[in-house]
C-alpha cells in the first residue's frame, strides 16, 4: 500500500542520514599521532571539519520545532536522534576498559547536547519512555568515558588523555541544562524508564566531576605558550574548545554549579560535602602552580589565573547553596590577607601586581559575601581603591607608560571588576566610586588642558583605553547597578537604598564630568581623548536611569525626594551645548577645519541619541527642566512668551536639526524618527503643541557667543536660517508626516530641510558602543 511504501521510504532516508552523520563524524577523526607534539599549532582545515560535522549531526536531530511526534507519527528528528544515540553507546560500551573509546564516537555524541537538553525538558513536562531511554543511552556513554578516563588520566601521557578530556568535558558543560531538567525529574514522583534515567544521570554527575577535577589538576590548560593572537585554533596542546579560552575542567564545572538550585543540590548528594573541601585544595594546588611559574607566565603546568578564578566562583555558588560558610570565608581571607600584608609597603611593580591579583580573586566571590566585604572590611580595602586614585596624580604629558604604570593599569581593571562583582552600591562603594570618578575628571581635564598634540602616560591605549579598559568604566558600573537592581520585582529596602545610592553619586559627579565633556579642546591628535568614552558612559548610565524609572513604579517612587528630574534636565542641557559646540558655517562662510571639544565621530553621539530619546519619555517636566538647565549656559531669543515644556522641546529640536545639518555625523539622521516621536510622546502626543515646538525651533537664537554659536546666530543651523516660505514647507510636511503618524517619512522631512544628503562628510558610519569588559587583563 501507499502507507507502507510510504513508510520505508521515510525509513530509508532516516538510515542513509544517520549513516552519513556517523560516517562524517569518522572521516574527521584526529589522525593516528597527531598529538604526539602538542606544542604544533592545530591544523585549521581540520579544524573547521569538525566544527562543520558538529553542526550536520546537530541539525539533522534538531528538535528546535518542538514537535517531538507521537506515538502514531514518530518525529523524523528524534529517530534520527535515538539511532545516532544508540550506535555511538554500543560503540563506547563495548570498548576495552583498558584502552580509550574512540574520540570520534565521542566527538558525534557530543554534538547533539543541544538537542537532547530539548529532549531533557520536553521528559520533565511529559514522561516519555522512549525520550528517557535515548537520555539514558547518552548519559551511560558519558560515564564510561568518564569512568575510564578518571581511572588512567595519572598513567597515559597527554598526548592521548588531552584530546578525549577535552571532548567530552566541552560535551559535559552543554548538557547542564539537560542535567538540570533530571535533577528536578527526581524531585517528583517517576516512572520506571525515569528511575533508570536518573541512575544514569547520578553516574554521570559524580564521574563527571572526578574528570572535571582530575583533569584540571593533571592536565595544564596549555603545554606551551599560546598562539590565538597569530592561529585560530591555539596549539594542540590547548585544553580548551577549539579558539577559546578557559580550561575546559574549571568550565564544566562553573556550567553544573550555575545552571540551577537542584542540579547543584544533586551535586552534593553523589559527590557528598567532601566536595567542597576538594575544590579549595584544587585551587590551592593552582595559585601554588601559578607563583612557581612566575608573573606573565601561564603556560606548561597549571591553569591561566582566570581559569583558577572559576574555581572560586563554583565553591562560592555551592558553599552558599549548602549554607556552610566555613570553606568560603577561608577560601576569601586568602586574597585579604595579600592585600593587608602589601599596604604598607611602597607602591612597586610587585605591590601593584599582588593588589591586582587579590582584586581579580575577590571578584569571583558571590555579591552576597562581598557586600558583608564592603560593609565590614573596608579598612582592608582601603590600600587598593587609593592606590588607584593616587595613580592618577603621575599622569605625565612627555613620559610613556614604564611598566609600573602598565600594573596600575591592571589594579584599575581590578578594582572596576570588584567593583562590578558587587552588584549594588554600598554606603562604602559610594564614597569609593564618587573619589574614583572625580580623579579620573581631574586627570581628564589637565590633559585636556595641554591640547590635542600633548602626549600622554595614563591616556593611550594600552593603559586607559581599549586594551585595559576606557575612561568612563566607574560610571558605567553605576548604571549596571541600576540595571540588576531593577530586574527585581518587588526591591528590598537595601536594594531601594542602593539605588538612591546610584543617583546620588551620578548628581555629586555631574558638574565633574559635565565640565570634562565640554571642554573645548579639539579632537586629540597624539592621546587617547579621555572625554569620548566618558561621554558614552555617561550617556548611557542616564539613559539606563531614564529607561529604569519609566518601567519601575518602586524606583520612581524611591527617587521622588532625589530631584531626579534635575538630573535629567542638566545632562539633555551638556548633550545640547556639545552639540552647539560645532561651528557649521553660514551662509557665506565654510565650517572651521579644526573644531572646539571632542570629535562627534563615536559611540558618545550614538548614547547621546539614545539618551535624548529615552529620557524625554519621562514627561514634559524633563523638557521643562532641560530649558532650564540650559538657560544657565546661553542667553536664548525666543520670540513670544511659549510654555516651559515647548520651549524645551524647542531646544532638543533645534540641537537636532543643527546636528544632522553637519554638527554630527550624518547616520544621525536614522535615529531622527525615533526622537522626534519620543518628543510627541512627551508634549502628550499633542500635534499641535509639537508642531509648535517644532516651529519654535526654527527662530531660536543666541544672544550672545557660545561655544561654536555666534551672537545672533539661529541654534538650529544654517540650513533653517532661510525664508518663511522654507520654514512654513518644512513645518507643513511634518504636520502631514505627524497626523498620519508615519515616524520614517519624518525623516526625509528632516534631510529635505537640512541640505539633503551629506556626500563626503568625512565622518565614519555608525559605530557600535564599545566593550567595558576587563577580566582577561
Amino acid at each position: 500500500s501507499v502507507t507502507v511504501v510510504s513508510c520505508r521510504v521515510e525509513q530509508l532516508a532516516i538510515d542513509s542520514i544517520c549513516e552519513c552523520a556517523l560516517s562524517l563524524s569518522a572521516s574527521c577523526a584526529y589522525p593516528l599521532n597527531y598529538f604526539d607534539n602538542l606544542f604544533e599549532n592545530n591544523d585549521e582545515d581540520l579544524e573547521i571539519e569538525r566544527n562543520d560535522v558538529r553542526d550536520v549531526c546537530r541539525s539533522v536531530c534538531s528538535l528546535d520545532s518542538g514537535n517531538f511526534g507521537s506515538d502514531e507519527s514518530k518525529s523524523p528528528s528524534l529517530m534520527i536522534l535515538n539511532r545516532i544515540v544508540s550506535a555511538c553507546h554500543s560503540a563506547i560500551k563495548g570498548t576495552d576498559p583498558a584502552v580509550l573509546p574512540s574520540e570520534a564516537v565521542v566527538h558525534a555524541l557530543s554534538s547533539l547536547a543541544k538537542p537532547l537538553n530539548k529532549l531533557g525538558n520536553k521528559c520533565l513536562e511529559v514522561p516519555d519512555e522512549e525520550g528517557c531511554t535515548i537520555l539514558s543511552r547518552a548519559l551511560d556513554s558519558f560515564a564510561f568515558v568518564f569512568q575510564i578516563l578518571n581511572s588512567s588520566i595519572e598513567r597515559l601521557p597527554h598526548s592521548q588523555t588531552l584530546p578525549l578530556s577535552r571532548l567530552v568535558l566541552i560535551g559535559f558543560a552543554s548538557l547542564a541544562p539537560l542535567l538540570s531538567s533530571v535533577a528536578r525529574m527526581a524531585l517528583r514522583s517517576t516512572t520506571e524508564a525515569e528511575r533508570n534515567l536518573i541512575e544514569f544521570f547520578e553516574k554521570s554527575l559524580c564521574y563527571g566531576i572526578q574528570q572535571a577535577i582530575l583533569s584540571t589538576a593533571q592536565i595544564p590548560e596549555l603545554v606551551a605558550e599560546s598562539t590565538l593572537e597569530s592561529t585560530r585554533y591555539d596549539i594542540k596542546g590547548a585544553m580548551r574548545g577549539p579558539g577559546g579560552e578557559d580550561h575546559v575542567g574549571c568550565i564544566a564545572l562553573i556550567r553544573v554549579s550555575s545552571e540551577s538550585d537542584e542540579l547543584r543540590n544533586s551535586v552534593f548528594k553523589v559527590c557528598g560535602g567532601r566536595i567542597l573541601q576538594d575544590l579549595t585544595n584544587l585551587h590551592h594546588t593552582l595559585k601554588r602552580i601559578e607563583v612557581e611559574r612566575g608573573v606573565g607566565v601561564d603556560y606548561g603546568k597549571g591553569v591561566t589565573p582566570l581559569s583558577r578564578r572559576l574555581l572560586i566562583r563554583v565553591v562560592s555558588r555551592l558553599g552558599i547553596q549548602q549554607g556552610d560558610g566555613t570553606v568560603l570565608h577561608s577560601l576569601l581571607e586568602e586574597p585579604l590577607r595579600e592585600i593587608v600584608a602589601q599596604k604598607s609597603s611602597p607602591v612597586t611593580i610587585e605591590k601593584l601586581f599582588r593588589f591586582c591579583e587579590a582584586a581579580l580573586d575577590l571578584s569571583f566571590f558571590s555579591p552576597e559575601l562581598l557586600s558583608h566585604l564592603f560593609r565590614d572590611r573596608t579598612s582592608d580595602l582601603d590600600s587598593l581603591f587609593q592606590t588607584v586614585i593616587m595613580g592618577y596624580a603621575g599622569l605625565s604629558f612627555t613620559s610613556e607608560g614604564d611598566a609600573t604604570t602598565h600594573h596600575w593599569a591592571r589594579l584599575r581593571c581590578g578594582i572596576i571588576c570588584l567593583l562590578r562583582a558587587c552588584q549594588s552600591m554600598t554606603d562604602y562603594s559610594a564614597g569609593v566610586i564618587r573619589a574614583l570618578i572625580r580623579a579620573e575628571c581631574e586627570a581628564a581635564a589637565a590633559q585636556c588642558d595641554q591640547g590635542p598634540s600633548s602626549g600622554s602616560n595614563l591616556f593611550v591605549e594600552d593603559i586607559i583605553g581599549e586594551e585595559k579598559i576606557h575612561t568612563g568604566a566607574y560610571v558605567i558600573l553605576i548604571g549596571e547597578y541600576l540595571k540588576h537592581l531593577s530586574s527585581s520585582k518587588v526591591m528590598t529596602e537595601d536594594q531601594v537604598a542602593s539605588c538612591r545610592r546610584c543617583v546620588q553619586v551620578l548628581k555629586h559627579c555631574a558638574s565633574d564630568v559635565a565640565s570634562v565633556l565640554l571642554h573645548v579642546s579639539p579632537e586629540a591628535s597624539a592621546h587617547v581623548d579621555p572625554r569620548v568614552t566618558l561621554a558614552e558612559a555617561w550617556f548611557l548610565t542616564m539613559k539606563t536611569l531614564a529607561s529604569v524609572c519609566r518601567h519601575n513604579e518602586q524606583i520612581i517612587s524611591t527617587l521622588a525626594t532625589e530631584n531626579v528630574q534635575t538630573l535629567f534636565g542638566e545632562s539633555l542641557s551638556v548633550a545640547m551645548l556639545f552639540i552647539f559646540m560645532k561651528d557649521i558655517g553660514g551662509k557665506k562662510r565654510p565650517a572651521p577645519d579644526m573644531q572646539r571639544g571632542m570629535s562627534p565621530d563615536g559611540p558618545q553621539t550614538l548614547a547621546i541619541s539614545d539618551f535624548i530619546a529615552e529620557s524625554m519619555l519621562l514627561g514634559p517636566s524633563i523638557l521643562a527642566g532641560s530649558i532650564a538647565a540650559l538657560s544657565a549656559h546661553i542667553q536664548i531669543n525666543c520670540g513670544n512668551e511659549v510654555p516651559a515644556e515647548v520651549l524645551g522641546g524647542a531646544a532638543i529640536s533645534a540641537s537636532l536639526l543643527r546636528a544632522i545639518s553637519g554638527a554630527t555625523p550624518p547616520w544621525v539622521v536614522e535615529d531622527t524618527p525615533v526622537l522626534f516621536k519620543s518628543m510627541h510622546t512627551a508634549l502628550g502626543n499633542d500635534s499641535d503643541l509639537f508642531i509648535q515646538a517644532l516651529g519654535v525651533s526654527t527662530k531660536l537664537e543666541t544672544m550672545t557667543a557660545v561655544g561654536g554659536l555666534r551672537a545672533g546666530e539661529k541654534l538650529s543651523g544654517r540650513y533653517l536660517d532661510a525664508s518663511d516660505s522654507h520654514i512654513n514647507s518644512f513645518l507643513g510636511k511634518a504636520a502631514e508626516t505627524v497626523a498620519k503618524n508615519d515616524w520614517k517619512k519624518m525623516k526625509v522631512v528632516l534631510k529635505s530641510a537640512t541640505g539633503g544628503k551629506k556626500k563626503e562628510s568625512g565622518f565614519n558610519l555608525k559605530p557600535h558602543y564599545s566593550n567595558w569588559e576587563c577580566e582577561r587583563v
